[in-house]
């Protein structure tokens, strides 16, 4: 598999977080340069229109020679779709996305989409932080294992969704979660080492998350 990193431009993350993924090809969209300059890190490659970047991190990009490829202020896209597209286009089918979480709840819910997209296209996608990790998927069979975020939920990302359950602490078969019932499926606990998702039809957002 082609693995990637992309450090978009929300909530900044530790260290310890990037470098967990430090070992793939390293995308950097805009202002998630502040961090690469913040912690002193390297990357493969900066995309954006460079609206959201500031001086010094731009200096630091440059004074460490990482390719930047510019695009107009006035575009369609925000920074973070023209990253994950040029990812899709360079054939990366493993994608981690830290930053995409933050202030701007248009930004979070447009890349919670992108995530459908990837998922779509094969390829596998995850948007993490220091709080939540969070995938989208269809019908199937899934694994999760226990983490230090200790709450699993699904969200209903259509109409309805159905799904079964192993090795949570709320075992259930065949929930059906809909808009009368949203918040049916969250908040709940992995006991076991290992949590089996099946979902029976529909999609969902799935996300593991701590306080």
């Amino acid at each position: 598999m082609k693995k990637a990193l992309l450090i978009s431009g929300g909530r900044q993350v530790s260290r310890e977080l990037i470098e967990k993924y430090s070992d793939r090809f390293i995308l950097v969209a805009d202002g998630g340069a502040k961090l690469l300059k913040k912690y002193e890190l390297d990357a493969d490659l900066l995309l954006g229109d460079l609206d959201s970047i500031d001086e010094e991190s731009l200096y630091y990009v440059k004074k460490h020679n990482i390719k930047i490829k510019k695009f107009p202020t006035k575009k369609d896209f925000t920074d973070t779709a023209l990253c994950l597209d040029y990812l899709f286009d360079e054939g990366y089918d493993d994608i981690i996305i830290l930053g995409a979480l933050g202030t701007r709840l248009d930004h979070e819910l447009a890349n919670l989409s992108y995530l459908k997209k990837a998922y779509r296209c094969g390829v596998s996608a995850k948007i993490i932080d220091n709080y939540n990790e969070i995938t989208y998927a269809e019908e199937g069979e899934y694994e999760f294992y226990k983490s230090d975020k200790k709450y699993f939920s699904l969200i209903n990302a259509g109409d309805k969704m159905n799904f079964t359950t192993k090795g949570l602490y709320y075992e259930v078969k065949n929930l059906e979660v809909n808009s009368e019932n949203p918040s049916r499926a969250v908040s709940n606990e992995i006991v076991a080492d290992k949590a089996i998702i099946k979902i029976n039809y529909g999609a969902a957002f799935i996300i593991q998350s701590r306080d």
